[in-house]
Order: structure tokens, then C-alpha cells, then sequence
């Protein structure tokens, strides 16, 4: 557990109609790379809002395969789905990619703050709708152009979501945390198929590999929206 003094100032535009005596019963608390913030019928206790760091939301497929279906940072709300539904146990996955930390109340006091504080209920209605026009505009926006395009445009947005971690400089490489498997479920192409156009890529210095991680320098970053562009 942190101190709530040093996440304060983040929180205090989202819950500045909030007295301090109900926003002190926050938690700060942190979870390492891979730890689970949530797991899939487990009893669901607590929402969570994203102060750093970056987690998957994840859902099992019939084949057993998981499937991100979304990445959450900054500002991000987790359980509210679980809140609204009155489900007893949580409805996805959700597991940090980078260490996390998140501020945790338990769902009473969220339902409490809805129903009390309209600068919340905007907060969390604005952070749904955001995240709901995301998820539809990049999953379409990576059907329409062919497979190395489409790759091309992934690793755009899983750079750009990289960055929102307040914890990240700007400064040097973004690593990809997915691995291919992951990445041609979300394209719908074999995992094959995303390594021959990682070759290709990577070939043309678009971006580079580390251990078998897609890593993507500024330039690098800056080819690849080029290159998108003129595919368009």
C-alpha cells in the first residue's frame, strides 16, 4: 500500500466534488508485471481506477485461447461492469503488463459515490464511452487493409498506449508486450503469418526485436504512421 498524498493531485480532477473524508477511504495499492487485479469468476470485491501503468483486459475463447480485448491505463476504471450488473464474481480478467497502481475502493462506497457525486458518475460514464468507441474504431480500423498494414497499425496503437503510462519518458524504445499468438488472434491471421510479416518489418527497419520482442524506437514509430498513411 502507498501514501494517497502522492496520487492526490490525479485524483483531485476526477473527484473534486469529493470531500477528502470519503476519497481518503481509497487504497494505493501496486501490482507487478503479471500479477491478476481480477480474475474470471472470482468474487468480485473491489473497483479499481488505473493511476499508472498498463493492464489487459482478458477473455478465454471456446479453443481455451485468451484474448486481449483491451488494454487499461491512466484514468481507467475496472469492475464497474461487475458494480452496475450486481455479478457476484468478476466477468473478465484483468492482469497487469507493466507494474500497475491503481487507487481501490470496495463497491459499496462506489455505488455510494454514483449515487452522491455527479462529477463521479461523469467521470466513470465519460471513461465507458471512451473505452467502448475505442475498442469498436481500433478492432475495425485493423480489419480493413491488408495483413502487414493492419499488423502495422497494432503496433501503432500498442505504442502510442505504452506512453500513456506516466512512468515511461518518451525518450528511448517501446517494447510490445503480446506475444504472436496473441496478436493474430486479435488480427484473425495465424501466429505464423504475424512472425513472416515481423520479418518483413523488421527487414525494412520499421522495428526491431529484442529476445523475440517487438521493440519500436521514435523514428521507428514515426515510419510505421507513415507507412499506414500511404496504404490508406
Amino acid at each position: 500500500m502507498q501514501d494517497l498524498n502522492t496520487y492526490y493531485s490525479r485524483l483531485y480532477n476526477w473527484l473534486a466534488e469529493i470531500p477528502r473524508a470519503e476519497t481518503d477511504k481509497l487504497v494505493i495499492r501496486k501490482f507487478e508485471a503479471g500479477e491478476a487485479l481480477a480474475l474470471k469468476g472470482q468474487l468480485y470485491q473491489h473497483v479499481f481506477i488505473v493511476l499508472d501503468g498498463i493492464c489487459d483486459v482478458i477473455n478465454q475463447l471456446d479453443n481455451g485461447t485468451e484474448n486481449i480485448t483491451l488494454k487499461l491505463t491512466l484514468g481507467d476504471v475496472i469492475g464497474v461492469s461487475e458494480s452496475i450488473l450486481n455479478s457476484m464474481r468478476y466477468i473478465a480478467s484483468v492482469k497487469s503488463c507493466t507494474p500497475v497502481i491503481v487507487a481501490e475502493l470496495d463497491d459499496s462506497t462506489f455505488r455510494s459515490w454514483l449515487r452522491n457525486y455527479p462529477c463521479f458518475v461523469n467521470f466513470v460514464l465519460k471513461n465507458l464511452v471512451t473505452r467502448l468507441h475505442y475498442t469498436a474504431d481500433f478492432s475495425a480500423n485493423c480489419q480493413t487493409s491488408a495483413p502487414k498494414i493492419n499488423l502495422a497499425k497494432y503496433f501503432i496503437d500498442r505504442y502510442n498506449m505504452e506512453f500513456t503510462s506516466l512512468s515511461l519518458t518518451g525518450s528511448g524504445p517501446v517494447k510490445i508486450q503480446e506475444t504472436h499468438e496473441t496478436i493474430g488472434t486479435f488480427l484473425g491471421v495465424s501466429p505464423r503469418t504475424i512472425e513472416r510479416h515481423i520479418r518483413s518489418l523488421k527487414s525494412e527497419d520499421f522495428i526491431s526485436t529484442v529476445k523475440g520482442k517487438v521493440c519500436i524506437s521514435p523514428p521507428q514509430y514515426q515510419k510505421l504512421l507513415d507507412l499506414v498513411t500511404s496504404n490508406l
